[in-house]
């Protein structure tokens, strides 16, 4: 059953990272699409860089709608960044014959091997560096919709040039409608021979911990879950979209990026005159805010200390 037949509902699932524009995608496919939609976002850690999720759901039928649950079934999953598919399991809920639109420079076997799932549909496209020639900025979230348009059908490129009109002003209006336009051309495809069947979809098993689980009652009344060193016990080095470097030529020793670090993840050494130096940065657990950057006096080693994109992730 088509999502244009009464009674039917198609969902979307958006995975990004904070600051990429997830919400504002599921937003511009409630405004491109013909029908009732609605839209809604689930939020963890509310900053630059870390996993969030959008939901989209649309449907001829506006009884098909009115749940305001979370998309746990989604027919279309898009990943506005591959990063997320080292910390998330985009496919989860996702039936044989559903699509995962991707931004990436991967090939399809490497993501087919790494995701795991060969029963699905991939539509594959470099929606990064098109937005940093295009927009001049590596924001994805137009650009996915460029894809989603084209293997879902849900709106056409002007139903969505409408939506972007509506979104944004100014010069990134033609620059985004540019941009849809260059992706739907681009978008690589590879389809499966297997038909949608929303009914094999699995919603995800909750995974609640119980009250009294081992250790519980150790924990202090009111202590904080992290140990010293905020992030310490959380792999947050894949939420920036900066890498930090160390540059020693430029460091004066004083000690200012230590003091604003929010995760500790400035590294020190003593050295045997009883000092304290600057060594470099913990890159798993830097999350790439650039506060170092900012209060760092070395002005000239501020391009050297922050790369202006994130390296790629080796699967």
């Amino acid at each position: 059953m088509s999502s244009n037949e009464k009674g039917s509902l198609t969902s979307i699932r958006f995975h990004a990272r904070g600051g990429q524009g997830g919400v504002t995608a599921a937003q511009l496919v409630v405004y491109a699409y013909n029908g009732p939609a609605k839209c809604f976002p689930r939020f963890g850690a509310e900053r630059m860089g870390s996993p969030t999720e959008a939901f989209t759901k649309v449907s001829q039928d506006a009884e098909a709608i009115r749940s305001n649950e979370q998309v746990y079934t989604p027919r279309y999953v898009c990943i506005l960044d591959d990063t997320i598919i080292n910390d998330v399991c985009v496919t989860n809920g996702l039936a044989p014959g559903g699509w995962l639109i991707i931004n990436t420079v991967k090939n399809i076997d490497t993501l087919k091997k790494f995701i795991g799932r060969s029963d699905v549909n991939y539509a594959l496209i470099d929606a990064t560096g098109l937005a940093i020639e295009m927009l001049g900025r590596p924001i994805t979230n137009t650009a996915i919709l460029g894809a989603l348009s084209k293997v879902s059908g849900l709106f056409s490129i002007k139903d969505l040039e409408k939506a972007i009109e509506f979104q944004f002003r100014g010069d990134l209006v033609k620059k985004n409608i540019d941009l849809v336009k260059a992706v739907y051309d681009k978008v690589q495809i590879y389809k499966v021979d297997i038909p949608y069947d929303s009914k094999k979809a699995e919603k995800p098993k909750w995974n609640h911990v119980e009250v009294e689980y081992q250790g519980a009652k150790d924990y202090e009344i009111g202590a904080v879950w992290y140990t010293q060193g905020a992030s310490l016990q959380v792999n947050t080095g894949s939420w920036g979209a900066y890498k930090i470097l160390y540059d020693p030529d430029h460091c004066i020793q004083c000690q200012k990026c230590f003091y604003v670090c929010p995760d500790m993840a400035i590294l020190r050494e003593k050295q045997s005159n009883g000092e304290w130096h600057i060594v470099g940065t913990d890159a798993k657990h830097c999350k790439g805010c650039r506060l170092c950057v900012e209060v760092c006096p070395g002005k000239d080693g501020v391009k050297a200390r922050s790369a202006k994109l994130k390296e790629e992730v080796e699967f």
